[in-house]
């Protein structure tokens, strides 16, 4: 007897392997924040951008704020910013940090909202494209 094996659709993998992905990544880099984990999660989210999607408005919403929550904590060490009504003292241990004068590409933090919840021009366009691409748009 021989075995049958179906040849299985790299789409359809990547539909399954992507989002479970990415979200290791974005565990590792919530208990462990810093520039290694960052580029790890933005690397796959940015990869799964473009290997699971074709282009269209979504698209270019889902890369912008993926480029722009990438650029700022990038350039912050793997951590994001945050304008809060409150002050954390000692070390950050969240992937979110007090924002603070010598911090790069503040105008790209989470600076927006009220004191339950921050959010960044990213987020905005994340937020906007995810709706977009439930359209299918």
């Amino acid at each position: 007897m021989s075995a049958h094996f179906s040849k299985v659709d790299p789409s359809a993998m990547i539909i399954w392997l992507a989002p479970l992905t990415l979200f290791a990544a974005r565990l590792l880099w919530q208990r462990m924040p810093g520039l290694g984990t960052c580029a790890l999660f933005w690397g796959i989210a940015a990869a799964s951008l473009l290997l699971g999607s074709s282009v269209g408005p979504s698209l270019l919403l889902l890369g912008a704020g993926i480029a722009c929550n990438a650029a700022v904590t990038l350039a912050n060490g793997g951590f994001m910013p945050v304008s809060a009504h409150w002050r954390r003292k000692g070390p950050a241990r969240s992937l979110w940090v007090q924002r603070q004068s010598g911090q790069r590409l503040l105008f790209l933090a989470d600076n927006f909202g009220n004191r339950f919840i921050r959010f960044s021009v990213g987020d905005v366009f994340l937020a906007i494209g995810i709706v977009m691409s439930f359209f299918g748009f």
